[in-house]
């Protein structure tokens, strides 16, 4: 269970929109307000801000909250800084604004948050500008691996209210023991089907057994061995409002599902996404 939230606070509408985010997903939690004291790069350049005034403003956005909320300042490189904090406090979730670039339609990670995102042990949420509330629709791309069971139970142990649906991503060109062979029989893709309806099954059970019920969706990749773009392609749609998913996990012996696609499925999705270690 979540009992403490760290969210890094820099002054920033990105950081403000994650401790809102933060505020609305664990209403009760104990909410750490975390400044590094040092240059964060922005758009604009780099900015240190005067932490007193940073945790003063925030004052009456957290007025309201039920449980406990501290602010601390450390001296440091953000991403780093921030990392070490969780490490050496009893730290269970981690809220950060993404400081991303738009292009196109696309919104990508900026370095402090694509950093800690990626050594973060806790679980890290990675939230934009207009991502201040989360929703009650959560995707959890699931694969064999034990880490997209992991994040799984993460979420219906963190949500057990929310509408749940667990996504398998398929890839109708590779078979899941070949190594990047071509699948040219009908057999072998109702082999990956199989394959489907069984960890559905192993899903379905896991969330019996914390008496929660949660929704199955297949998603076929359009572009073999890219399952990240068909996960995409499904929060697009207005599916979800929160995807929640595994990272450095296998799926078979040659392909990657949930790992380096976790990092691209935050960097582009449209919705705030938490990746569990």
């Amino acid at each position: 269970m979540t009992d403490q939230v760290l969210i890094p606070i820099e002054g920033s509408p990105l950081s403000e929109a994650a401790l809102e985010y933060a505020l609305a997903a664990f209403p009760q939690e104990d909410l750490t307000l975390l400044h590094v004291a040092g240059s964060w790069p922005t758009k604009y350049g780099t900015t240190s801000k005067d932490p007193y005034q940073l945790f003063e403003a925030l004052n009456e956005v957290v007025a309201d909250h039920e449980g406990a909320v501290s602010s601390r300042t450390v001296v440091g490189r953000p991403a780093r800084a921030i990392v070490k904090y969780v490490e050496e406090h009893e730290i269970d979730e981690l809220v950060i604004g993404s400081h991303g670039r738009e292009l196109g339609s696309r919104i990508l990670f900026g370095s402090v948050a694509e950093t800690v995102a990626r050594r973060s042990p806790v679980p890290t949420t990675i939230i934009r500008t207009h991502q201040r509330e989360g929703g009650p629709r959560l995707l959890v791309p699931i694969d064999a691996s034990s880490q997209s069971t992991k994040a799984l139970q993460y979420a219906l142990e963190t949500f057990p209210d929310a509408e749940i649906t667990v996504l398998h991503a398929i890839d109708p060109f590779e078979t899941r023991y070949g190594d990047g062979q071509l699948v040219h029989t009908e057999e072998e893709y109702e082999q990956i089907l199989k394959e489907t309806k069984r960890l559905y099954t192993k899903a379905t059970n896991l969330a019996d057994e914390f008496g929660v019920e949660i929704t199955t969706a297949t998603a076929v990749e359009p572009v073999p061995r890219l399952p990240a773009t068909a996960i995409l392609s499904y929060v697009d749609e207005g599916k979800t409002d929160h995807v929640i998913m595994g990272s450095h996990g296998r799926s078979g012996v040659s392909r990657v599902l949930l790992g380096s696609v976790a990092e691209t499925v935050a960097r582009r999705s449209q919705v705030p996404v938490t990746i569990v270690r």
